[in-house]
């Protein structure tokens, strides 16, 4: 499946950034992030960047770029993205089998939003979830106006033998002590 165009890529009026991480298709401890920026707006993001933190991860960023201009990151996501979507495809499986909740989001990234409109408090149940094991983050946090009761849950890092053990845990979770 060819993935789905960005926002930026959409943008005909060079007002959107485009923003990511290393982190999470690379290894988490890689710490670097990026953001492509419109052409009139490249002085400005520049400044703030060097007001923000004087000291960045230089002897990160060589490497990444030989890696990403030699085509290595290129072949490294088209090597991944079959193995996320079958993550994906067993943790929305497990949900609808184990907790029947509505999962949201299109078949990209690595992270689903499952709303719980019965939930009285999301932040209640993913401190339950932690409890046993199961991380994961409450969709209320995400809201400006009134929230909807539902959690956050990232599968790119999880093997997939992980995946149905960790999503019975988090039903456990949502019953009532």
């Amino acid at each position: 499946a060819k993935p789905i165009a960005s926002l930026q890529g959409l943008d005909r009026n060079a007002r959107v950034v485009y923003t990511g991480t290393f982190s999470k298709v690379m290894f988490p401890s890689l710490r670097l992030g990026y953001a492509v920026v419109p052409p009139d707006l490249v002085e400005r993001f520049a400044a703030m960047r060097r007001a923000m933190d004087l000291c960045p991860p230089y002897l990160a960023q060589a490497p990444m770029a030989d890696f990403l201009a030699a085509g290595h990151f290129a072949r490294h996501l088209r090597r991944m993205r079959p193995i996320y979507a079958r993550r994906r495809r067993l943790l929305v499986d497990a949900i609808a089998r184990e907790i029947g909740a509505e999962v949201v989001g299109d078949a990209a990234g690595m992270h689903v939003a499952m709303f719980l409109d019965r939930c009285r408090s999301d932040v209640d149940l993913a401190a339950r979830a932690l409890e046993r094991g199961v991380q994961v983050s409450p969709l209320s946090a995400s809201y400006l106006g009134k929230p909807r009761q539902g959690l956050v849950l990232g599968f790119g890092n999880t093997p997939e033998s992980a995946i149905a053990p960790a999503v019975r845990k988090l039903a456990e979770a949502l019953e009532p002590a």
